[in-house]
């Protein structure tokens, strides 16, 4: 029985920046969870104090961003483990799963708001409808969503700077939660000092619709790397970069697939016929260093073509065309 007595030639730079961005990530992630647990926690209390089903309502939408933000910690904590027998590029897939995960929560979530919504306007248009008793509550309402409103920034910020899917999954939750904060402090407003009530259910539809979206905006990027799938502009801005290589004559084929939010490229490439092995893996490892230099690539699977020997003797009429 055959068994890898090596492991694959995956970048030990791209590895440890890899490594160090999750780090950062979960430290984010944690604080995150702190603040969560905070806001749900006040809510729930002052909600029940104050006889506010809009705030206790809110509240528990804020404890679901506590399970998607335990997700997104442990797929990271996973992603982190070195390969194995079984997974020989490492766990970085851990870290899109997770994120699909959270994508998936808040779609639930959002479902969740628009059939409340529905119902909730049915009842009102019936004449049955339930307001909170008291106003205070719209203050703990503003204070949550200027709290998630700030996070969201936060996060998105560093998502940016990092490159990290987990905490761009984790800003959009925020931006749903500090929306949805903010719908409900406008339906207390509404509901307890102005007496309309036909606010409140009207926004708990347009929120949920919203947190819909954002959550399908989630489950398509994840999906997109969970099955393969590679964008063409990046494919090109690829073969633009393997054909600046010196001894490259063409470009075959070139394709990626994501390991997280790192990329595995596989390309065929033409180099001259009289070119030696040594000389052609040169040329490969040239081209992984260029595309390493600009991508998270783990590692390069490149196939040699000889071209013919009228196209090794006359390099300058090889003209590449995108198609």
């Amino acid at each position: 029985m055959l068994k890898n007595s090596k492991p694959i030639s995956i970048s030990k730079l791209i590895t440890k920046i890899s490594h160090q961005r999750i780090e950062n990530s979960r430290n984010v992630l944690f604080l995150n969870l702190l603040v969560y647990a905070l806001i749900a926690g006040a809510e729930l209390t002052i909600g029940a104090a104050d006889h506010s089903t809009a705030l206790i309502a809110d509240g528990q939408n804020n404890l679901t961003g506590i399970v998607s933000v335990i997700a997104l910690i442990v797929g990271l904590t996973f992603s982190k483990r070195p390969s194995d027998d079984f997974h020989l590029e490492g766990h970085w897939q851990f870290e899109s799963l997770a994120v699909f995960l959270a994508g998936l929560g808040m779609f639930l979530v959002g479902l969740v708001c628009v059939w409340e919504g529905i119902t909730r306007t049915l009842a009102f248009f019936d004449g049955n409808y339930t307001a909170p008793l008291k106003g205070q509550a719209a203050y703990m309402a503003a204070i949550s969503g200027i709290s998630m409103l700030t996070l969201c920034w936060f996060n998105h910020f560093i998502a940016q700077k990092t490159q990290s899917s987990s905490l761009a999954a984790s800003a959009r939750d925020f931006l749903s939660d500090a929306l949805t904060s903010t719908g409900t402090m406008l339906a207390i407003i509404g509901a307890s000092w102005f007496g309309i009530h036909w606010i409140d259910p009207v926004a708990a539809l347009l929120l949920g619709c919203f947190i819909i979206w954002n959550g399908c905006q989630i489950l398509s990027t994840s999906a997109e790397k969970l099955s393969n799938g590679f964008s063409p502009q990046l494919r090109s801005e690829i073969i633009e970069k393997i054909l600046t290589v010196s001894g490259v004559l063409d470009v075959m084929f070139v394709d990626g697939r994501y390991s997280g939010n790192n990329i595995i490229i596989e390309a065929e490439i033409t180099l001259a016929n009289d070119d030696s092995l040594a000389k052609s893996y040169r040329i490969c490892k040239s081209i992984e260093q260029i595309l390493q230099a600009s991508l998270p690539v783990l590692y390069c699977c490149i196939q040699v073509k000889p071209a013919p020997k009228s196209a090794s003797s006359h390099p300058q009429a090889i003209v590449w065309k995108p198609l």
